[in-house]
């Protein structure tokens, strides 16, 4: 599988047009970090969209401005439906306020764990363009 290794992420290109993002610990993720995130996407992909599994280090958050980019419709060009892996309770409040606050208009769901994240993100393939 392969892996694109970013100052701020790695990010996984997994099977059936599913890219895992991993924000490495103890980072506050900045607004240029998540862009530089889509722009290796997009590069990657060829300008295709793709379903995004995300998850965080220990330590790790996003800014504000991050998280508005991350959510924005602009984003829509790069990811057709989110999956957030919560691994805490300081987590899931964290993602709660990405959700609910920023309001990013393509699906996205919250997951105690992988497996659940994929399956949830395999069931909105349709989203994605055909090759």
């Amino acid at each position: 599988m392969p892996r694109l290794e970013l100052e701020a992420c790695t990010i996984d290109l997994l099977d059936g047009d599913v890219a895992h993002v991993h924000f490495r610990d103890g980072r506050t993720v900045q607004v240029e970090e998540v862009h530089r995130m889509f722009e290796a996407l997009e590069a990657e992909r060829k300008g295709r969209k793709v379903l995004l599994l995300v998850s965080v280090g220990v330590g790790t958050t996003m800014s504000n401005e991050a998280r508005a980019f991350a959510s924005s419709p602009e984003s829509n060009v790069y990811v057709a439906a989110d999956a957030i892996i919560v691994r805490d309770f300081s987590h899931q409040l964290a993602a709660n306020v990405f959700v609910r606050h920023h309001k990013p208009t393509r699906p996205i769901q919250m997951f105690p764990d992988k497996e659940r994240a994929l399956d949830w993100l395999r069931q909105h393939h349709h989203l994605i363009d055909p090759a």
